[in-house]
């Protein structure tokens, strides 16, 4: 049995990357795992895939002899999010853990450049949705008495500006000034509320992302990883199994009186 037996968790934006590597994590410590994403066809701007892999995921969870749930949900609609909460609810009686992971990359533009469609969008997913996700879940904590720990997933993006993504930054620094107010109201009813903010890590959002650098600058994708890789000390892109054991520590006993702090996972990068 593992450390985290009889516990379940949320994991949102699961269907790949990182995502799916932290649900794993937390299936293989012993927790139940509830994973969402958006449908395929929900944010077509995005250009890439996002959903259709759920099921996919949900048995390889089970594989690892817990219980899985999934379902797609697009975290800028509380009606959804409300929907999945409460069938998590429903049908695993608690809820322990919620990593609010759901994010996009997408646009590169100075700000003065942006469209609003970017930036609200962005705006939407990576930190509205994550808000609307806690406050759905975290009355359900409160109730069951035995407290929680919510992690949210920013980025060294929250630490520092990073040119053409300024609406992505603004995000995660926002993501990180939730996190430590959400700590502050949350520790007396025993729930932790953590960041985990990763440097480079080649998901197929970053891919996606990368390609459209590339073409624009007349690069290959692997230059752009190269000028990614320049700032960071340790020359080496981070591994969703990276991000994934840093979430598992936060979930676990040993992080309990971990709360409002960014764990940096970034090779350096903002030590620069």
């Amino acid at each position: 049995m593992g450390e985290l037996s009889g516990k379940v968790a949320i994991v949102t934006g699961a269907a790949r990357g990182q995502g799916r590597a932290m649900a794993l994590a937390l299936a293989g410590a012993g927790a139940d795992v509830a994973i969402c994403d958006v449908g395929e066809a929900t944010m077509p701007s995005v250009g890439y895939p996002l959903g259709g892999a759920l099921d996919a995921v949900a048995r390889e969870i089970e594989a690892l002899g817990v219980r899985a749930l999934y379902a797609v949900c697009d975290i800028r609609r509380q009606a959804e999010i409300d929907a999945f909460v409460g069938r998590v609810q429903a049908e695993f009686g608690r809820i322990d853990i919620l990593v609010n992971n759901a994010g996009i990359l997408t646009g590169n533009a100075p700000m003065h450049l942006l469209d609003d469609e970017t930036f609200e969008t962005t705006l939407a997913v990576n930190l509205t949705g994550g808000w609307r996700m806690s406050r759905a879940v975290v009355p359900i904590m409160i109730s069951g008495g035995a407290g929680g720990r919510i992690i949210n997933i920013a980025s060294v993006a929250g630490m520092i500006g990073t040119p053409g993504f300024g609406h992505y930054c603004a995000t995660k620094h926002a993501m990180i000034g939730i996190t430590k107010t959400m700590a502050a109201e949350l520790g007396a009813h025993g729930i932790t509320v953590n960041a985990v903010c990763p440097g480079f890590l080649p998901t197929p959002m970053v891919e996606h992302t990368a390609s459209e650098i590339a073409a624009r600058a007349g690069l290959t994708q692997e230059q752009v990883y190269e000028q990614y890789l320049s700032v960071a000390h340790v020359k080496e892109p981070i591994q969703p199994e990276q991000t994934a054991a840093s979430v598992l520590y936060l979930a676990s006993e040993a992080a309990r009186v971990v709360t409002g702090s960014s764990l940096v996972i970034d090779a350096g990068w903002s030590a620069t």
